[in-house]
C-alpha cells in the first residue's frame, strides 16, 4: 500500500530567454483598478534553465555570429544550489538588434524576489500572461536581458512571460529547502544580494522576503476572526495569515473547514512546512502557504485497518490519541472535474478513480472519541494514491 505524494517535473522547452519557477506575492490580472501603474512581486523558487538568445544579434542575418555570447547561463554553486548569471548588451540602432556581450552581469537565485512593473502599455502584450493569476501561484517565468544603457541605469530584469506551472509546492520540497528557515535570515540574505550586486538596487526586496519552515505539532490554527491564522508554529512566532482560497487549493479541499480538519491533523503528525511570504504593508501580517507531508503522516501503514499513530494532538487541554482507519472494501469514485494538478498529497476534491479505499482520522480522549475529525479517500488504483473526498469535524469533545 503506497501513501507517497507525488512530485512532477513541469515541461520545459528550450526558449530564448532565461526561465525559472516563481512564486507571486498577489494576484495579477489586467485590471490596475484604476492606478497607472501596478507594482507586482515574484520570489524565486528555482532557476529552472538558461536561453539560447546571445550577442551580437542581427534580427535579419543569415546565419548566426560565430563570436557570439549567450546572455545567460545556468550555474551550480554551494552544494549544487543552481543560480542564473545573465549579462547585458550593447545598445543597437536598429529595433530586435544587439551589439557585443557587455561585461556587465547579475546573479539570480532561490530566495531573490523581483519585481514586475505592469502599467497600460505593458498590458498590450499579449504574450506577457493570458489570463488572471491567483495570487501564490507557482509560475515558470521568462526573464530576458537588457542593454547595457538600461543597466547601468538600475534596470536588468524583465519579465516577458508568466505562466502558471502545472505543479504544486510540493514537488520542489527540495529546492524549497535552500531557502532560508526565518524572516531575519531570509532579509539579511537579501541584503547581503543587493550589497555586492549594485546593478540590482532598484530591483531586489529586501523587506517583502520569502522562507521556508518546518511547523511545530504544538501549532495552533486560530479561525475567531473570521480568517485562518496560524500560531506558535516555529522559531519566528508571530501569527501568520492561511489565504482562505490558497488553503482550500493547496489541500485540494472545496470547503475552508475541511482543509482545516486535515491540516490540523497533519499539524500533530508534524507533516507541515510552510513557505512564509512576508509584506509590511498587508493589514493581515505575513501569509503563510502550508505543504502537507503525506509520507510523514502516514508512515507505517502497510495494509487496511486499524492504526493508533504515533502523535498525539490537543482537544481542550486534554491529549489525544489519533487513530487511522483504512477501509477493507474498495469502492468506485466518480466525478465531473479533474484535479488542477497530479502531486498534490492528500485532497478533498471529487475526482475520476477507478477504485478507492475509506480513509477516516479520530481522536481518542480519556473519556470518548471524536470519529471522523477528517474523513475522505485515497486512490487504491495501480499508479498512486491519493484521498479524493473529505469531510469537516472539529476537534472537541462529544459532550460540547
Amino acid at each position: 500500500m503506497l501513501f507517497k505524494s507525488r512530485a512532477i517535473s513541469p515541461t520545459i522547452s528550450d526558449g530564448k530567454n532565461a526561465k525559472f519557477l516563481a512564486i507571486n506575492h498577489e494576484q495579477i490580472s489586467r485590471d490596475l483598478g484604476g492606478k497607472k501603474i501596478l507594482t507586482h512581486k515574484f520570489t524565486i523558487l528555482k532557476p529552472i534553465c538558461a536561453g539560447f538568445a546571445s550577442a551580437p544579434y542581427k534580427l535579419k542575418a543569415a546565419k548566426k555570429d560565430p563570436d557570439a555570447k549567450g546572455l545567460s547561463e545556468l550555474r551550480y554553486v554551494e552544494g549544487g544550489i543552481p543560480t542564473m548569471t545573465m549579462w547585458s548588451f550593447k545598445k543597437q540602432g536598429a529595433p530586435g538588434n544587439k551589439g557585443p556581450r557587455s561585461d556587465l552581469s547579475w546573479t539570480l537565485r532561490s530566495g531573490n524576489t523581483i519585481k514586475l512593473w505592469l502599467d497600460e502599455e505593458r498590458l498590450k502584450d499579449a504574450e506577457l500572461f493570458t489570463g488572471d493569476v491567483a495570487a501564490f501561484t507557482v509560475c515558470e517565468i521568462s526573464v530576458a536581458s537588457k542593454n547595457e544603457e538600461s543597466v547601468r541605469g538600475g534596470w536588468c530584469i524583465k519579465i516577458t512571460a508568466i505562466r502558471p506551472a502545472n505543479l504544486s509546492l510540493h514537488s520542489m520540497t527540495a529546492d524549497l529547502s535552500s531557502l532560508c528557515s526565518n524572516l531575519g535570515d531570509a532579509r539579511m540574505a537579501e541584503i547581503t544580494a543587493k550589497s555586492v550586486q549594485p546593478l540590482l538596487e532598484k530591483e531586489l526586496e529586501t523587506q517583502s522576503v520569502v522562507f521556508w519552515s518546518t511547523v511545530r505539532s504544538e501549532a495552533i490554527l486560530d479561525e475567531t476572526g473570521g480568517t485562518v491564522k496560524l500560531i506558535n508554529w516555529g522559531i519566528d512566532n508571530f501569527p501568520v495569515d492561511l489565504p482562505l482560497e490558497t488553503l482550500t487549493q493547496i489541500t485540494n479541499c472545496k470547503r475552508v473547514d475541511w482543509a482545516c480538519a486535515l491540516l490540523e491533523v497533519a499539524i500533530a503528525a508534524g507533516a507541515v512546512s510552510i513557505l512564509v511570504v512576508v509584506n509590511d504593508f498587508w493589514k493581515g501580517g505575513p501569509r503563510a502557504i502550508p505543504v502537507i507531508s503525506a509520507e510523514r503522516m502516514l508512515e507505517g501503514i502497510k495494509k487496511p485497518g486499524s492504526y493508533v499513530m504515533p502523535y498525539t494532538t490537543m482537544v481542550n487541554d486534554e491529549v489525544g490519541e489519533i487513530e487511522l482507519e483504512v477501509g477493507n472494501d474498495v469502492i468506485p469514485i466518480q466525478g465531473s472535474k479533474p484535479p488542477t494538478c497530479e502531486d498534490f498529497e492528500l485532497t478533498g476534491l471529487d475526482t475520476e478513480l477507478a477504485m478507492a479505499r475509506t480513509i477516516q482520522f479520530n481522536v481518542k480522549c480519556k473519556e470518548s472519541t471524536i470519529h471522523a475529525v477528517w474523513k475522505g479517500y485515497y486512490n487504491a488504483g495501480p499508479t498512486h494514491s491519493v484521498p479524493v473526498l473529505a469531510k469537516r469535524k472539529r476537534m472537541q469533545t462529544m459532550d460540547e
